[in-house]
């Protein structure tokens, strides 16, 4: 395959993933709000999965998802229990690079 035939094949294939690729654009768009959502509520103080939830107006199930994440890449971390529910909290030093 020679270099235009390359460069022809890549637009072609650029053209038939464009939905795909706007549609993760999307998704990747919404995340970084919802983790700053998650971010700002938990500037105020610790809190629990349910009280973040509720605060922001998002799923519990959603928000454990991404506190977990947040959890596992060093964004927050557990701040005593409160109930049946552990408390979260910014960590003390953003994480280098995720």
């Amino acid at each position: 395959m020679n270099q235009e035939q390359r460069k022809q094949a890549l637009k072609q294939l650029k053209q038939e993933r464009a939905q795909e690729i706007k549609r993760a654009a999307a998704v990747v768009k919404r995340q970084k709000a919802d983790l700053g959502r998650i971010k700002e509520r938990l500037a105020q103080g610790p809190a629990t999965p349910p009280e973040i939830a509720r605060d922001i107006g998002m799923s519990p199930r959603q928000t454990m998802w991404y506190l977990a994440a947040m959890r596992k890449y060093g964004m927050v971390v557990e701040a005593g229990k409160n109930g049946d529910y552990f408390n979260y909290q910014l960590a003390e030093t953003e994480p280098a690079a995720c």
